[in-house]
């Protein structure tokens, strides 16, 4: 038996690695030192850093070195959180606070209408226009000035224009223009007054310096522009031109006569001295017919001759009547 040791498996394959690698190395060529690269001007490199060999300085606190003096146990930490704001229940609370102050700008007398204040009305009396806006107990906040004026002016046709402000806490100002009549229209028993526009309108009064004019019957409809046309003014009941000459006949009427309004002759009057007299259509050669009427009146007076009638409607064609 040989004394040497047999080796074993992984030991023979330990021993020819080993020998491999030794076989390697040998054979690995060798390199020829290599001059160490230094900065310069002409490059870019910078080189490693620098180290500091400024002298570093320490400055130690004697509180950290000291003994720390027993600590009192901490009591448990309460958390405070901020309450959550829910947008439901925010929205909640507006609607409430608004419908309360809601509720009290309607009922607080702070805020209610204790009588208008009412300016402008001359024929008119103040105590119909606070009745006809009935405000008195009413919130200033429920109303409607633009609404409220347009009802004034459908109920008294006598007002032109109305203005209506409010002012807090409970102040309104009624601001009224009325129409200007001119003269007095009657007609089957009623009588009603008549502006320079042609409107008619209830009486207000006696109207003793008035024109007074008795109709036997409805004067015609006068032209209306649809386009220039107020929907919240009446319409007018006379046209306007009729109104401008019976406003000019008034100088050429004797004192004390009556102008009267046929619809089949037109406008005349009773003549003190006795007569009828007819003017037709007013509205066309006004002048020549009331010059001419002059003339023929001197004419019969001069020639003591008494007529019923003096009729100048047509003035290519006048004429008088001595008999009924």
């Amino acid at each position: 038996m040989s004394k040497k040791k047999e080796l074993s498996r992984a030991e023979r394959v330990r021993q020819r690695r080993k020998t491999q690698r030794y076989e390697n190395v040998a054979e690995m060529p060798i390199y020829e030192p290599v001059e160490p690269f230094r900065p310069s001007k002409a490059t870019t490199f910078i080189g490693p850093k620098k180290h500091n060999t400024k002298p570093r300085s320490f400055e130690l606190n004697a509180a950290a070195i000291l003994p720390k003096p027993r600590q009192l146990a901490k009591s448990p930490a309460v958390d405070l959180q901020m309450p959550r704001i829910e947008w439901r229940a925010l929205s909640a609370f507006l609607v409430v606070l608004l419908t309360v102050a809601l509720y009290l700008m309607w009922t607080m007398p702070y805020f209610l209408v204790a009588a208008p204040q009412i300016s402008g009305s001359a024929y008119l009396g103040s105590e119909a226009i606070s009745e006809a806006l009935n405000l008195e107990g009413k919130s200033v906040f429920s109303l409607q000035p633009t609404k409220l004026e347009r009802e004034l002016l459908l109920r008294y046709p006598i007002l032109k224009n109305v203005e209506i402000t409010i002012s807090l806490p409970n102040v309104v100002r009624v601001a009224v223009t009325e129409r200007q009549p001119v003269l007095v229209w009657k007609q089957d028993g009623k009588m009603a007054w008549i502006d320079d526009e042609g409107v008619a309108f209830q009486a207000e009064g006696h109207g003793d310096q008035l024109i007074v004019v008795n109709a036997l019957g409805r004067p015609p409809a006068p032209a209306m522009d649809a386009a220039n046309l107020d929907p919240w003014a009446p319409p007018a009941y006379l046209d306007p031109n009729v109104v401008a000459a019976l406003r000019a006949l008034v100088p050429y009427v004797p004192q004390g006569a009556a102008i009267t309004y046929d619809p089949s002759v037109g406008l005349g009057w009773q003549d003190p001295r006795g007569w009828l007299v007819e003017l037709g259509d007013m509205t066309e050669d006004f002048g020549l017919k009331l010059r001419l009427y002059e003339t023929i009146s001197n004419w019969l007076v001069a020639n003591n001759i008494q007529p019923v009638l003096v009729n100048v409607a047509y003035p290519d064609a006048p004429y008088y009547r001595t008999e009924p």
